[in-house]
């Protein structure tokens, strides 16, 4: 697997871009897509006028469809300009350009006391992924880390 498309994926942090809503090329903002192209002319073809309440249940599909397609990010690697904000004032972007690596994992001061401070400030759990995910890249790999959490969901460990 081509290593900048990885980077394009993963984030520094271990968290995955291309799975969040936000992502311009992630898959739910492709799917969001073309369920939209799919879904055209479904209320004319079952014959649905504007009383109709399904119509008003595929209006709305289709607005949030159509707001799940408008992903703008292009993930926290690239033009600051262009960051999406996941998590405002985050750290680990300009720590990895000033440890000259590309993830946390690759960092010899893992896990840093940093990084941990910032991610505890915002929430526990996302401290919690930002741990266990910068591991498994060192045991497993960048590439079998993407192919275990490429359709995993972004929020998931916002689940209770």
């Amino acid at each position: 697997m081509n290593r900048e498309f990885l980077l394009k994926c993963v984030a520094p942090c271990s968290m995955l871009c291309c799975t969040c809503m936000a992502a311009k090329e992630g898959p739910m903002a492709e799917c969001a897509r073309r369920l939209t192209a799919y879904s055209e002319g479904i209320c004319e073809f079952l014959g649905m006028d504007s009383s109709d309440e399904g119509r008003t249940f595929f209006g709305n599909f289709n607005d949030a469809l159509h707001h799940l397609s408008g992903g703008n990010c292009s993930g926290c690697r690239g033009d600051i300009s262009e960051k999406c904000g996941c998590i405002g004032g985050c750290v680990i972007p300009d720590c990895i350009k000033e440890h000259g690596v590309d993830f946390c994992a690759d960092c010899g001061e893992f896990p840093c006391a940093k990084a941990k401070e910032f991610f505890d400030s915002v929430d526990t759990r996302i401290t919690r992924v930002w741990e266990d995910g910068s591991r498994r890249i060192k045991e497993v790999g960048l590439e079998s880390y993407y192919d275990e959490k490429k359709d995993v969901s972004h929020y998931l460990h916002y689940k209770k």
